[in-house]
């Protein structure tokens, strides 16, 4: 991850131009979770999700650049301990919302090379393997990072030397389902082929045959997402032999 800063005029945060091996995300802070940890009971703020009020790294909040709160403890059936730590607002006052637009025009410029320099490694990626493989897709989950990626790709490849293939394993977030007709939609506006894959055992059966997915047991990304979006290349391609793919997938740095 990239270096930051914390901005105390947006509430957000500015990055700098280097790369730093260990360093903790920062995540934003909606007023639900706030709720939920019982913050209300000591500061004011608005109960709304139109933009987030603070960032935490851990198990650490920090608003407009202070550390003013820590979690401490906790399990599945015991809420944390909350450690107030410093008043966000002088006299009690009611938190401010992240100014978002603000931090992302502060980002702009670095963002932008950055942008530049990864679609510029996805198009030499592509002229360095396009005679080699049948198929170049972009596989799609409907979540923060797949959504960058495929807009990067868009903007590096023509819209006719890839497609977009969605593994529906019946178990995705509402959030998801809702975004991926807009998501379709987008893509066919742009003349990208989007495609669904989804295996032929209904999520429910899944579970009741084989048990909860868990670390050892990863039932599920083989038979609901890996197997039927093979399959569903395989399709495309009408290669039932051997298939040569490039998939590209969006993975941060952190999660590797």
């Amino acid at each position: 991850m990239y270096k930051y800063v914390w901005d105390e005029e947006t509430g957000g945060l500015l990055l700098l131009p280097e790369v730093e091996k260990m360093s903790l995300e920062p995540r934003p802070v909606y007023y639900r979770e706030l709720d939920i940890l019982g913050f209300d009971k000591y500061w004011k703020y608005p109960k709304d999700d139109v933009a987030p009020l603070m960032w935490a790294t851990a198990n650490k909040y920090i608003y407009r650049g202070r550390l003013v709160a820590m979690t401490k403890g906790g399990a599945l059936y015991t809420p944390p301990k909350l450690e107030i730590l410093d008043a966000p607002e002088p006299d009690g006052g009611q938190l401010r919302f992240v100014d978002v637009q603000g931090m992302v025009a502060m980002n702009a410029d670095i963002m932008e090379t950055l942008a530049q320099e990864t679609i510029k490694k996805i198009y030499n990626t592509f002229v360095q393997y396009k005679k080699k493989v049948d198929i170049f897709y972009v596989a799609f989950s409907g979540g923060k990072d797949s959504v960058v990626t495929l807009d990067l790709v868009q903007k590096a490849l023509p819209h006719n030397d890839f497609v977009v293939l969605f593994g529906d394993t019946g178990m995705e977030l509402p959030t998801t389902l809702e975004l991926i007709p807009v998501i379709k939609d987008w893509c066919k506006s742009l003349h990208i082929k989007f495609f669904i894959a989804k295996s032929h055992m209904n999520a429910l059966d899944s579970w009741n045959l084989f048990g909860p997915p868990s670390r050892q047991l990863r039932w599920c990304c083989s038979v609901h997402k890996s197997v039927p979006v093979l399959n569903m290349v395989r399709s495309l391609v009408d290669n039932s032999k051997l298939i040569r793919t490039v998939m590209i997938t969006g993975v941060r740095a952190d999660e590797r």
